[in-house]
């Protein structure tokens, strides 16, 4: 599996919504097998997630600059490298101290479009992530 370092934020936080029905059956598979173990090879670029968005057109997102930022923020912050392979549980704590974080939060992610809901669920946290 192939995943962009902001994508992980978005997996530990995914609870079920998305961008269209096949977008949310395509996240909702990836999030549980990465949630129950899995392991992923980090991407600079269009990624497994990216594969069933509306905003992917032919490998390149209609706001790439804004996802380049995010993925660019998210590595530094999480110590990803693009290449690397890792388990969401690795980074699922250096993933929460940011998102619990508001501000460091908004940094990254603030004019994501899920931004709100992702605090929702960050401020009343129930998803686990196993080892």
């Amino acid at each position: 599996m192939r995943l962009r370092p902001h994508h992980i934020l978005c997996i530990c936080n995914y609870t079920g919504r998305g961008y269209s029905k096949s977008f949310e059956e395509n996240m909702s598979k990836i999030a549980a097998m990465l949630r129950d173990g899995g392991r992923f090879t980090a991407v600079s670029g269009a990624d497994d997630v990216c594969a069933a968005c509306p905003n992917n057109k032919g490998g390149t997102c209609e706001t790439e600059e804004k996802v380049r930022r995010c993925d660019k923020a998210a590595a530094e912050l999480l110590g990803v490298t693009p290449g690397a392979v890792y388990s969401l549980y690795e980074l699922s704590a250096g993933a929460e101290n940011l998102m619990s974080d508001e501000t460091a939060h908004a940094a990254v992610c603030g004019d994501c479009e899920w931004f709100g809901l992702c605090r929702e669920v960050i401020n009343n946290r129930k998803i686990k992530i196993k080892k």
